[in-house]
């Protein structure tokens, strides 16, 4: 069933060149709902005690195998991944078969990602899902410098994962006699390395998954192709959270040790570029920008709950992983709405929503109420568990973070009130939303609050994945000074 889920959207993707403009749009929907269905299956299968696993050497190649696996923490991005594809095609008239067949590819990516349980593997799914972007960005993107910059920011990255994927499969030949790429085997090699490679190491994932994320200072390429790339771009790169994956799949259980003695810096950076974007989206003036730099600005919020290193703080930030894609995605599928609508998103041009869109305004009053992390809503859980587990290693940066956090909430709530509630003397037209758009929104609103009010469906098994994360980095710590740290937080 894994196979299938990997490969069927690479097959999807061919057959969408054969079919005409009329019937792409009920084949891209069908299709990716089809996805949607074999992934929820899944990980009810998981749920219920069945393990994923495919493993199988590749004759030509030794030294690399297709060795795939999914846990929860995986399986809960995998579906946001084919969650968020379904409702774009239900909510846009998508009738572009290079578009489609783009997103198909993409798709296909990130579930082989996700999936990867060998590093080479992992780094092939992450170098081919640039592709579809890339096509898309470039031949139908407002900015082509955006894209090239893009491109210069994701390739630099990538070139630095590479390398630190060879050096580590090195430094595991000469300790177990075999050149391999195999995670699991890493990750259970007790001979760990040394202190100062594994600063090296660290820092060469950390800086590709800090561009991918994306991360302050590495961030500037975001803003641009958020705003001015078709809306499957934005919407896709907010969902798809390939680089918080890779800190909880490389960082952490491979280099216990530097993740430890860099947690400091890691977490000044990370709420450097919680205030800073922040500090920006009070002053854009654009709606769509304006989600895209409170996007970033939660995104610092996600890895520093990674680098607690706790239960509360890991599985917090994965569940805030899913509700900042859920969200937030959908809030640039409403901004493109107005776009389409008004031929803007500039704030000054927009005003009378309440009464020009009355339906709008309420799924959108709901997902900003949601993405403020108002209680009883998805966003709220992983946010609060972060803050927590924040507070425990220093109550001062969580209080700082939770003011920067209402800070945010008191712009987004102004903007909110400028745009739907103030009256001007320039007259817009009033607009209704289709049945599509409704029947996409409907499920995104009925998850917000039910994974908001119960959110244990999703949150133990997440939870219990973080315990054994915390077990491999415990059982490969050198010093031990990080042994006493990471034994602190195991038994949350």
């Amino acid at each position: 069933m894994l196979n299938i889920l990997i490969f069927f959207p690479l097959l999807v993707a061919f057959l969408s060149f054969f079919l005409g403009r009329g019937g792409i749009k009920i084949f891209s929907v069908v299709a990716s709902l089809l996805v949607l269905g074999l992934n929820g299956q899944i990980f009810y299968d998981f749920l219920q005690g069945v393990s994923f696993e495919s493993h199988f050497n590749l004759g030509f190649a030794k030294f690399f195998s297709f060795h795939i696996g999914v846990g929860a923490i995986s399986l809960s991005l995998m579906l946001l991944c084919s969650l968020m594809i379904f409702l774009s095609f239900l909510f846009l008239r998508v009738e572009n078969k290079a578009i489609v067949s783009a997103i198909f590819i993409l798709e296909f990516a990130m579930m082989g990602l996700f999936s990867a349980q060998d590093a080479l593997l992992f780094y092939i799914f992450w170098e081919f899902s640039l592709l579809p972007l890339l096509y898309i960005l470039g031949v139908y993107g407002r900015d082509f410098k955006a894209g090239i910059k893009f491109f210069i920011y994701a390739f630099a990255g990538s070139i630095l994962m590479l390398v630190a994927i060879l050096y580590q499969a090195y430094l595991t030949q000469q300790v177990l006699g075999i050149f391999t790429f195999d995670l699991e085997l890493w990750k259970n090699n007790v001979s760990v390395t040394p202190l100062s490679q594994q600063i090296v190491l660290f820092l060469a994932f950390f800086v590709a998954f800090a561009i991918k994320a994306p991360l302050f200072p590495l961030h500037t390429w975001a803003p641009k192709v958020y705003a001015n790339s078709p809306i499957l771009v934005p919407v896709m790169l907010v969902a798809f959270k390939m680089a918080p994956f890779g800190f909880l799949q490389f960082c952490l259980p491979l280099f216990p040790d530097a993740s430890v003695v860099l947690m400091p810096f890691v977490l000044i950076l990370c709420m450097i570029s919680v205030v800073y974007c922040a500090m920006i989206a009070f002053k854009t003036r654009d709606l769509k920008e304006l989600i895209a730099y409170s996007s970033i600005s939660h995104i610092g919020i996600m890895v520093a709950g990674i680098f607690t290193f706790s239960t509360l703080g890991i599985s917090g930030a994965v569940f805030y992983m899913f509700a900042h894609g859920l969200v937030t995605g959908t809030l640039f599928l409403l901004a493109h709405l107005l776009v389409k609508k008004y031929g803007t998103s500039e704030l000054k041009f927009l005003h009378s929503l309440s009464s020009k869109a009355p339906g709008f305004s309420i799924f959108f009053a709901l997902l900003l109420l949601a993405s403020v992390s108002l209680p009883l809503t998805i966003s709220f859980v992983g946010e609060f568990l972060v803050l927590l587990a924040l507070a425990k290693i220093n109550i001062f940066l969580a209080l700082f973070v939770g003011l920067v956090v209402i800070l945010g909430a008191i712009y987004m709530l102004a903007v909110f009130r400028k745009i739907f509630f103030m009256q001007k003397e320039s007259e817009i037209a009033s607009f209704g939303l289709k049945i599509r758009e409704i029947l996409a929104l409907i499920p995104v609103i009925a998850l917000i609050f039910y994974l908001g009010i119960a959110p244990n469906i999703l949150l133990k098994p997440l939870q219990d994945e973080a315990k054994s994360l915390q077990e491999t980095m415990y059982l490969r710590a050198l010093e031990q000074k990080n042994v006493n740290f990471l034994r602190g937080g195991r038994d949350e």
